[in-house]
């Protein structure tokens, strides 16, 4: 993969602001986010709003950033999203950040590899495509996303169990509430793969962003 090479990032909208962590391993943690525009993943069901808001330098992201840190916090997370954020050139991001205290996370999708390390790597992955991204601190399957099947994503991807360091299976979450039946699906999984956990979209029902 090209990554493209870029003096500004695309912001999507309301693509910085402070909020709560909801899933995984960092359910809870108080931090950053930082979500870009654009994606290649391609998924047939997406709802994300890939328009661009404004374009910011590395420099710029920091300062918006910083803005949003509550005085008095030591150790801040930072959490890259998007979209697909590693179709961009992140390495000015990461130094930028790294320079001004913060702990990176960078969620992925997990088609490309990450080429930086960052203190947290999160793969999620959405189905119909390679899993490339075999290794890192938490990997995420949703069930029925773009028809994906727990089942079959660890007969394919047998390593997912011992390569990331935790590994949730999510149940889908369709039209305001927690799909039941995708839930109980994850259950299922969960008695036969107990070196999985559950996870859930708990900023939803809290009502964060």
């Amino acid at each position: 993969m090209k990554l493209q090479q870029v003096k500004t990032y695309p912001i999507a909208p309301d693509g910085i602001f402070w909020s709560l962590q909801g899933e995984a391993h960092l359910r809870g943690f108080q931090m950053a986010f930082l979500r870009l525009s654009g994606c290649d993943v391609n998924c047939a069901e997406c709802d994300t709003d890939y328009s661009v808001s404004q374009r910011l330098t590395a420099d710029e992201v920091c300062a918006q950033l910083g803005a949003l840190r509550p005085d008095g916090m030591k150790d801040p997370w930072c959490w890259i999203t998007g979209g697909e954020p590693l179709i961009h050139d992140l390495r000015p991001l990461y130094n930028d950040l790294q320079d001004r205290g913060w702990s990176i996370a960078v969620a992925t999708s997990g088609k490309h590899r990450a080429i930086a390390p960052v203190d947290w790597l999160s793969v999620s992955y959405h189905g119909g495509y390679p899993l490339r991204q075999r290794y890192g601190n938490e990997i995420k399957i949703v069930d029925g996303l773009n028809g994906l099947d727990l089942n079959q994503f660890i007969e394919e991807n047998p390593d997912s169990s011992t390569d990331f360091m935790y590994r949730y299976v999510q149940p889908l979450w369709f039209e305001g509430g927690e799909c039941p039946d995708s839930l109980r699906r994850c259950l299922r999984f969960l008695e036969k793969n107990p070196n999985w956990s559950l996870s859930r979209q708990d900023h939803k029902l809290w009502g964060q962003p």
